[in-house]
């Protein structure tokens, strides 16, 4: 597995639909913030204006684009810039919406109505990972950039339809193509981005790209400053200082801040024994993952696994 694809697989990304819309101007909805959650609206049909909170300029999109907000910040939709926004709760309440059919919002001679699709992707809470700390608030797709890519521009296609058509089991086919465009959108960015630093620049980086790969190949391996230099064809000290400038870890940083995302992802949804987990990420005893695991999350494995599993069985 590439080392993108595995850090978007960690994510453990859930889809989930909310509505779709019939927006009628004047029209504008706020959408308040919420933790580890990246939002997305399509537009089928009509206008929209977005605006991140936080940031300076709205986004005005058409019929085919599709925006992410990446972060779960609170952003605006509206028919115009300037129109008065309510809170999407509010929407929902005043339009009497059951979670069947269209949102639909304004009065039928209202003009031409904007037909959006909304949802989220919710993000594992566990997961941390410098290349989310690196993602813009908000990504933007325009639909004349789908021709380079027909796998996108066929999943816009097809979520359309599914909820025109309003079929059995539609929502669920929405949901599953939702995450399919978030992990092309996402890699859209990764490859139209011109990074200097961070995670995303050593990605794309000829030489730091297969020494992270190999890493994510192999993350048990007892790897060194340079057997990674190898892997980067590149000398020990200067594979060391360019993979610190641009990741802003050192490489022995980052291999031991993924087995901890490994290990606490096997300690959440496995029964393993900690001796087990040790191994599978990397470590020769369960006393050794133990002490880097304390020292990097901040509290024993078992208190870990504890704790989660008292707060999903409260759940």
């Amino acid at each position: 597995m590439d080392t993108l694809s595995d850090v978007l697989s960690s994510l453990r990304l859930q889809g989930t639909l909310y509505f779709h819309t019939e927006f009628r101007p004047p029209w504008g909805v706020r959408v308040p913030r919420h933790r580890r959650v990246s939002r997305f609206h399509m537009v089928v049909r009509g206008t929209c204006w977005v605006r991140v909170v936080g940031e300076a300029d709205a986004v005005l999109l058409e019929a085919g684009d599709l925006i992410l907000v990446t972060n779960g910040a609170e952003h605006v939709l509206a028919d115009t810039p300037d129109t008065p926004c309510r809170t999407v709760d509010e929407v929902v309440r005043a339009a009497g919406f059951t979670g069947r059919g269209a949102l639909v919002v304004g009065e039928p001679d209202g003009g031409g109505p904007t037909r959006l699709i909304c949802g989220h992707f919710q993000f594992d809470e566990e997961f941390q990972h410098p290349f989310l700390d690196q993602l813009p608030s908000a990504i933007v797709i325009r639909s004349d950039e789908y021709a380079t890519n027909p796998s996108f521009d066929g999943a816009f296609q097809f979520i359309a339809r599914e909820v025109r058509v309003a079929r059995p089991g539609g929502d669920a086919v929405v949901t599953r193509l939702s995450e399919v465009l978030f992990v092309q959108a996402v890699r859209h960015w990764v490859e139209q981005e011109e990074q200097r630093v961070g995670i995303v620049a050593a990605l794309q980086d000829p030489a730091l790209g297969p020494a992270l790969a190999a890493i994510h190949d192999e993350p048990t391996a007892n790897w060194t400053i340079e057997t990674l230099g190898r892997k980067a064809a590149m000398g020990r000290t200067a594979f060391a200082t360019r993979f610190r400038e641009v990741v802003g870890q050192t490489p022995l940083e980052y291999i031991t801040a993924w087995r901890m995302q490994l290990g606490k992802r096997l300690l959440r949804e496995t029964r393993l024994s900690l001796e087990q987990i040790a191994s599978r990420v990397g470590y020769e005893s369960s006393a050794s993952f133990s002490r880097v695991f304390t020292r990097q999350v901040g509290e024993r494995p078992g208190a870990y696994r504890r704790r989660l599993t008292e707060h999903a069985n409260a759940g």
